[in-house]
This record gives C-alpha cells, structure tokens and sequence, in this order.
C-alpha cells in the first residue's frame, strides 16, 4: 500500500493550528485524525485520516492518553474485543499513546463503566 504523507501533512498542518480543541473526557470514544504514520504504527483510514480512539486517561484539557481500536476481532494478549458503533472490532493496547484532542473530529460514544473497569483489567494484565 502506497502512503500519501503529502496529504496528510496538510491536514496535518490544518490540525496543529486549530485554536480550541474540543471538550473530552475518560471512557468517550472519538473519531480521531492519526493521519499517515511510519512502519507498524496504526494510521488512519479514508478521507481525513480517521480511526475510533477511547480516551483512557485525561492528562490535561488537550492531552489524554487513548487507544485506538480496529475493526477487526484481534487474537493476543494486546488485544481486547470491542463492539463500538454496532461493529465488532479490538482495542489495540500495543499502539497505546498521547493523542492531543485537535486530532478529535467528533464523539463516536462513550462506553459503559463496568466496561471501562473490565478494560482496564485487561490493560493492567497487558503490561503486568
């Protein structure tokens, strides 16, 4: 698969400039603008370079840490089943990272507590 950077620094570029990003909280899952990353990073797909991301942990009002999702059913101790939007898929704990919320385009849904509780379960089993 041939990646287009081109294209996706200028959105890029367009994200980094955005003065207010917007409002979020732990356990919402956003539409979130990856964009085109190197080797095995997880990208976005489609026009604007999208890819569902949960928010795991709020670190401030721009940053959190998230993880994003595929939409795909995973096998793997890195993985955990997810069913967001009507569609089945995994959370992907391995490209767990710091998302700044200008890459947030909008709330997909926010997933329930126990759920948050049993995903942090499986997290914590990750990198124990």
């Amino acid at each position: 698969m041939r990646k287009l950077f081109g294209d996706w620094l200028q959105l890029k570029s367009y994200l980094h400039h955005k003065k207010i990003p917007p409002l979020f909280s732990e356990r919402e899952i956003w539409a979130c603008q990856l964009g085109v990353n190197v080797g095995f990073e997880m990208d976005g797909k489609k026009d604007g370079a999208l890819r569902p991301v949960l928010v795991f942990k709020k670190l401030s009002h721009q940053t959190c840490l998230g993880i994003p999702l595929t939409g795909k059913q995973k096998q793997g101790s890195w993985y955990r089943d997810s069913y967001v939007g009507g569609k089945s898929g995994s959370f992907c704990f391995h490209q767990i990272r710091i998302f700044d919320a200008k890459r947030f385009k909008y709330r997909m849904e926010t997933i329930s507590s126990q759920e948050f509780k049993d995903l942090k379960e499986s997290f914590f089993a990750f990198i124990a």
